[in-house]
Order: structure tokens, then C-alpha cells, then sequence
């Protein structure tokens, strides 16, 4: 085997750890949210079902500026409903700057219902992938911070920060061998950024109690409808 047909094998690798890890910060969140909910990445299209929950996941094709998938449109348009989701995720979206991430998450926030969660995934710029990426000439990506400032800007609350995979700036070969004691020995001692990061944010809440009363036939009864709106 060929020394470029090595890296490109331990890059492959690489890039499902990355996947899977992506794959377990999502479910953790998309878990405990029942409804419909859409996924926007690099990865292929599809719909996911779960009990309860369904997810379209749509396919970002940078070179052509749409999305392709259960649902087709064009950048940063997305053919839905006011308040349709109760959760919209952005995966590592390549090479987006900040403005473009600024108008896809208004589209992303319009399509939220309220107490939706927005969760936007990436590569920290400042992690070992990041960096390597950076070495090799590529574009960088938006810090956490930096996201999680769009997301203040876009009315979203409760903003919180998780991260994974902590590996120290070793050599490709051993974060493939021993990435996983590396990320456990990284999130309790090593300070430097971790790899990946996911920032999620809640669309707030009307605050405003709708009830359209009716009332009863009878005597001193007054009854409210199925379909109360909860207060935030």
C-alpha cells in the first residue's frame, strides 16, 4: 500500500469518529424532542423515523447553493411553515462564513416552533481538527463563541455548549489507535479546545395565553377547547 493510500485510509477513519460522535451529540438532544425535526449537512439525505419523531436530513451542496433531498430548494430558503419544527440541525456545513451562517439560521429560527431547539455543529478551529485542516490550506470555521453570539443576535435563549472528542496535537496515527482513551484523558485534564463542538439555543416562547372560551349551554359552565396553547 501506498503512503498516499495509508492517509487517505486513516482519513476515512478519521471522518467516521467524527461522524459517530456528531451522530451522539445529536441523539442526546433529538431524543427528548417529539415532533418533526430537519437535519442540513454534508452527509447523505434521507428521513430518519423514531418513535414519536421524524427527521429529514437534507444535503448541502455547496458548489451548487441548495439543499437536496425529501425536500429541494435553493440556499437559504426553506419551504416550510412558520414555527413547523421542533428542532433544526446545522452539521458542519463546510466553509460557511459568518454572514451566510447568520441568514440560514433566520430561516432555521422562522421554521421553529416555539421552545424549538437549534443545534449547530463543528469543527473548533482551535481543535486538533481544525488546526490540521487549517494547516492543509483549508478554510476555517466559526468558533463556538462566535456561534453562539449568532444565535444571541437571532433571539434564542438558553444557549448552552457541549463539546467531544479532547484529543492533544498528536500525530494522525495515534489519535486512529487511541482516540477514545485520548478524548476521556482530554475531558477532564487536557485544557486545550476539543474537536468538535455543538451549540444549542431555544427559540423563545410567545409569553402570551391564548384561550378562546366558550361558553357552556348550561348554567354558570364555562369550557375551554382541546389545544390550549402552553405558556413559556
Amino acid at each position: 500500500m501506498s503512503h498516499e493510500d495509508a492517509e487517505s485510509g486513516h482519513d476515512l477513519q478519521l471522518s467516521a469518529r467524527c461522524d459517530r460522535a456528531c451522530a451522539a451529540l445529536i441523539e442526546e438532544r433529538w431524543r427528548r424532542a417529539p415532533g418533526l425535526a430537519l437535519r442540513i449537512g454534508m452527509g447523505a439525505s434521507g428521513v430518519v423515523e423514531r418513535p414519536g419523531r421524524t427527521r429529514f436530513d437534507l444535503q448541502w451542496l455547496a458548489d451548487e447553493r441548495c439543499f437536496h433531498g425529501p425536500l429541494r430548494t435553493r440556499w437559504p430558503w426553506l419551504p416550510l411553515a412558520d414555527g413547523a419544527l421542533a428542532m433544526v440541525i446545522l452539521d458542519r456545513l463546510a466553509e460557511m462564513d459568518e454572514q451566510a451562517c447568520a441568514q440560514l439560521l433566520e430561516e432555521a429560527v422562522r421554521v421553529l416552533a416555539d421552545d424549538g431547539r437549534l443545534l449547530i455543529l463543528d469543527a473548533d478551529p482551535w481543535g486538533w481538527i481544525g488546526m490540521r485542516g487549517r494547516l492543509a490550506g483549508k478554510r476555517g470555521t466559526l468558533s463556538a463563541g462566535r456561534q453562539r453570539g449568532l444565535m444571541q443576535r437571532a433571539g434564542l435563549e438558553d444557549i448552552e455548549i457541549q463539546r467531544a472528542l479532547n484529543w492533544p496535537p498528536l500525530p494522525l496515527r495515534v489519535i486512529e489507535r487511541h482516540g477514545d482513551l485520548l478524548d476521556r484523558f482530554g475531558q477532564r485534564f487536557w485544557p486545550l479546545p476539543a474537536s468538535l463542538y455543538m451549540v444549542c439555543g431555544r427559540k423563545r416562547s410567545s409569553n402570551v395565553i391564548a384561550i378562546p372560551f366558550t361558553h357552556d349551554r348550561r348554567h354558570g359552565l364555562v369550557a375551554a377547547p382541546e389545544g390550549m396553547r402552553r405558556a413559556g
